[in-house]
């Protein structure tokens, strides 16, 4: 009988942990406030991002990543705002899909893609290249078409991340300066006491006269 437990224990551990290494290796797929899976337009591990370049009408800009955390501007090699440069890298690289509108789109003219509106391109540290593609909004305003240079599905993405690639160029991620300490105050000198001066030792005094 305490053979059998045993061995009952033993293959219990061993499936436990086959279903361990299995689901390890098969995560669940993402879910999205929809209740259905997470689609993405682009996948890509944001941290082995080393560099990024904004195209839109009102001009052009570039960051590089620097090492061991932080981000510059790539032409004058100032400092960038670590935190607004990294939102807009993590949030390309793992670009979510507010819904496919394609599979196989040939055409792009009709979604203000030929050519785009905005362009994010993503250089990653071993050289690779994936350059995003935003056009026109959608007739409800509620989303932007977007892809994938070199694939063929068509998505709508979220509009705050074409507003914050916009913002980029019109407003320049600088970082905030730092307060100086202001210098303490020099003390003000003691004021003197006022009031009569008492008799100086030495010094007779002159007697009142009398009628």
């Amino acid at each position: 009988m305490a053979r059998t437990t045993i061995a009952m224990a033993i293959v219990f551990v061993v499936l436990a942990g086959g279903m361990w290494a299995y689901s390890r290796a098969n995560p669940p797929p993402e879910v999205n406030d929809q209740g259905t899976a997470t689609v993405y337009v682009l996948d890509v591990t944001a941290t082995d991002v080393q560099r990024l370049d904004v195209t839109t009408a009102d001009g052009s800009t570039a960051f590089q990543r620097t090492e061991p955390i932080g981000w510059t501007f790539a032409g004058s090699g100032d400092s960038a705002d670590l935190s607004t440069v990294n939102s807009v890298v993590n949030r390309l690289a793992r670009l979510r899909s507010s819904a496919k509108v394609l599979d196989n789109a040939t055409d792009l003219s009709p979604y203000g893609l030929a050519p785009p509106v905005v362009t994010a391109t993503l250089t990653m540290k071993d050289g690779a290249v994936h350059r995003v593609l935003v056009g026109n909004e959608t007739v409800n305003q509620a989303a932007y078409y977007a892809i994938v240079e070199g694939t063929t599905q068509l998505h709508t993405i979220n509009t705050i991340l074409v507003g914050d690639l916009g913002k980029l160029i019109t407003e320049p991620p600088v970082p905030t300066p730092t307060p100086e300490t202001s210098a303490s105050p020099t003390a003000s000198p003691t004021p003197q006491a006022t009031g009569t001066p008492e008799p100086t030792a030495g010094i007779p005094v002159p007697s009142g006269s009398t009628e």
